[in-house]
Formats: C-alpha cells, sequence, structure tokens
C-alpha cells in the first residue's frame, strides 16, 4: 500500500509519452456505422474522453449528448432523451438493425439517495421492452443502457493509469474527487492521449467493481461495459496508436 501511495502522489507521466491525437488520420462514419449516443452529466469532461474515439475507425460514430442548462440530474436526462429520440419531431432515430445503442453515463452523487437513478435504470428497461424486435428481423440486444460510476466520471479516468482503487485517505487530501484524479496525471488527464490506454481502464475497472444490493460501491464504475463496446471496434487502430509510444 505505500508503494501505491508513493506513486499515487509522485504522479504519472502518460500525456508526454504518446503523438497528439490531433495527428493520427481521422476517418469518416460509414453510412452504416455503429452508432453510440451518449447522454451525460458533464458539458465537457465526458465529450472530451468520447472525441479522443471519434474518427478513429469508420465503422464507429460516437455521439455525446451534453446536459443542458445545468440540469445533470439522472430524471432530466432521461427527460433529454424522450425529447430527443422518442417525440414526433425527434433530432436523432436509432436503428436497431444496425445495433445502435443509448448509453446514459451518469455519477452517483446523491441521486441514489432520491432514486432518481433507479428511475433512470427503470427507463432504460422500459424502452429496450418496447422495441419490436420480430418485426425488425434482428438479434435481441439492449440499445439503452446505463454506465454508473461513484462517485463520478473521473473514478473511470483514474483506472486508465492504477490499477487499485485509491484510498478514502489519499482522496482526503483535495477539494474534490476530481482535483484528485486530476493530481494523479502530470498537467492532469490529457484527453487527446491518455484515452490510449481505455484497454488497461477496462481491466482495470473490472477489477476493482463491486456492487451491494442495487448499488454501486465506491470507487466502482460501470464505465468498462461501454468502454468494451467501443474497444471492440478500434482495438486495431489502439493498437496502431500505441506503437506511436515514444521511447526513453
Amino acid at each position: 500500500m505505500a508503494a501505491y501511495l508513493s506513486c499515487l502522489t509522485s504522479k504519472i507521466f502518460i500525456g508526454s509519452m504518446i503523438e497528439r491525437r490531433r495527428d493520427y488520420e481521422k476517418k469518416e462514419p460509414c453510412r452504416d456505422s455503429h452508432k453510440i449516443y451518449v447522454i451525460c452529466e458533464g458539458s465537457s469532461t465526458e465529450p472530451d474522453y468520447f472525441k479522443f474515439f471519434q474518427g478513429l475507425s469508420s465503422n464507429l460514430e460516437i455521439i455525446t449528448i451534453p446536459s443542458v442548462d445545468g440540469k445533470t440530474d439522472p430524471v432530466k436526462l432521461k427527460e433529454q432523451a424522450e425529447f430527443k429520440f422518442l417525440n414526433e419531431m425527434c433530432e436523432y432515430e436509432l436503428d436497431y438493425r444496425q445495433g445502435d445503442v443509448v448509453w446514459f453515463v451518469i455519477d452517483t452523487d446523491r441521486w441514489e439517495e432520491k432514486d432518481k437513478i433507479k428511475i433512470l435504470r427503470s427507463f432504460c428497461e422500459e424502452q429496450n421492452d418496447n422495441i419490436s424486435w420480430t418485426d425488425l428481423k434482428t438479434a435481441k440486444y439492449s440499445a439503452w443502457k446505463v454506465a454508473q460510476s461513484n462517485p463520478s466520471f473521473e473514478i473511470w479516468l483514474y483506472y486508465h493509469a492504477f490499477k487499485n482503487k485509491p484510498t478514502d485517505e489519499a482522496v482526503r487530501k483535495y477539494a474534490s474527487f476530481k482535483e484528485f484524479v486530476g493530481q494523479a496525471f502530470a498537467g492532469g488527464f490529457d484527453f487527446e492521449s491518455d484515452p490510449v490506454r481505455i484497454s488497461e481502464a477496462i481491466r482495470n475497472s473490472e477489477h476493482n467493481f463491486a456492487k451491494y444490493a442495487d448499488s454501486i460501491t465506491k470507487y466502482s464504475s460501470e464505465m468498462h461495459f461501454l468502454g468494451c463496446e467501443i474497444y471492440n471496434f478500434v482495438k486495431g487502430d489502439i493498437r496502431r496508436l500505441r506503437n506511436k509510444l515514444k521511447k526513453g
């Protein structure tokens, strides 16, 4: 544990090890690309993260839908989804034959105490149950999903570098969990390079994931489920990006 805390306090230097994402050739999504719609609480952190993967594969398109006017609670995100996907003048249309999905990326915050996360999960279950798979003549899958992080999305960023969950003692040294994670990376998490370690994030998040009853435990995240879905489309491109790691 002492060695782990020493590693954390000395920070890690990931961002300087890889060429910037903007130097990598961007690919336009093909007509039949798999679409992942990400409805998230944040207006910058989450969109900045998912932007890294946009254009890596022509078979994948990620569309982030950030919260509006600070309306970040799960029920507000549900209402936003209803407006953008389910009303007569909807902005987006899901093609289940192409495997399109909607992911709600949410923090635990205080929403769990007010049962708002349960309301959102029930909404997703209802949408999945309403899909007429027989008419579509395609295999059934979960098209509406939730990726909850406890306490926040930043725990997913943290697992891009660290194998073990943080300790309360280490976190308490900082004003917020976001600041704690930011200080763990030299110069902060670099959204143009650090997401290349998504395979490590998936592995570390899975290793530290736990649930108690219907709740995910502290320093757990369901983001590895969404991470796997993204990685399946970009693993070859990620491998080529990793080959650009600078030596020395």
